[in-house]
């Protein structure tokens, strides 16, 4: 099936996807097709914005008046949380956002769909995740939505390894916290059999990059799963497949949660 073409005329909307790095973002490759299949006139393109320059930038991105929205990628999932107008109860309570929509009244506000996004991904791939226990490395923007959707669907556990443990401690306090039982713990970067590995840092993005976690450790009864999509298969998945277990791209991450997007911003250029 040959994708629709996406056209752009002067009255073609814009959703832009920020981060630094930018160029491994895989969102506009998948969600232009989409705004395509659905007649909205949108077309959605990168913006490289440095660490350091998101606050000079966030007022650039309200002057430009057929500026939709923008979805964000790392290290600004965090620091957006300030400048947005408002935020969804999701993101509020995530502490992330990784979709900022300008509403109606003109205002910039956060969403988190990261969390669904991930939890799609896996479903869609067949990958039952209640009941599993699960490592996770990392807790930023991505990491957090992560470990309170996998708390949501049922997981029976989650380790979170932080380099800075203290924020790996206080990310399972949140999630615990919010679900009401004892889901989370701070831990070591170390594979148990039968876990969910899940890497939600950006180790990977360069094949120079060291592993997240000793891939030796990894066996045929372990899923590891990356939210990375680019490289599709990141050294981390080429060390795992050797060692005979299941993977999952980051890609899925991303699939999991365009459509949701696409409808979302779409909405933004009806004003429905």
């Amino acid at each position: 099936m040959v994708a629709p073409a996406v056209s752009v005329d002067g009255s073609t909307k814009i959703m832009g996807v920020i981060g630094d790095p930018i160029a491994q973002v895989m969102t506009p490759t998948a969600i232009n097709p989409i705004f395509a299949a659905r007649g909205a006139n949108i077309v959605c393109v990168p913006l490289h914005i440095g660490a350091h320059e998101l606050d000079t930038a966030w007022a650039g991105l309200r002057a430009l008046r057929n500026l939709i929205g923008f979805g964000i990628t790392l290290p600004h999932k965090q620091a957006a949380l300030t400048l947005c107008d408002g935020l969804d109860p999701l993101a509020e309570r995530v502490g992330a956002v990784n979709l900022v929509r300008r509403e109606a009244d003109g205002s910039f506000r956060g969403y988190q769909f990261d969390g669904k996004g991930f939890v799609r991904g896996l479903k869609g791939q067949g990958h039952a995740i209640a009941g599993r226990h699960c490592l996770m490395v990392g807790a930023g923007g991505a990491a957090i939505a992560i470990a309170f959707a996998l708390a949501e669907e049922g997981a029976a556990s989650l380790t979170i390894a932080n380099r800075t443990r203290a924020k790996a401690e206080e990310l399972a306090e949140a999630v615990n916290r919010a679900v009401g039982r004892s889901f989370a713990r701070a831990g070591g970067p170390r594979p148990e059999p039968g876990q969910i590995l899940i890497n939600a840092t950006s180790l990977g993005l360069s094949a120079s990059d060291p592993l997240p976690f000793d891939a030796t450790l990894v066996d045929e009864t372990m899923l590891v799963a990356e939210v990375i999509a680019k490289p599709e298969v990141t050294p981390l998945l080429e060390a795992a497949r050797a060692r005979g277990a299941r993977i999952h791209p980051g890609i899925h991450m991303i699939r999991g949660q365009v459509d949701l997007i696409a409808a979302h911003m779409a909405e933004a250029q009806t004003g429905s």
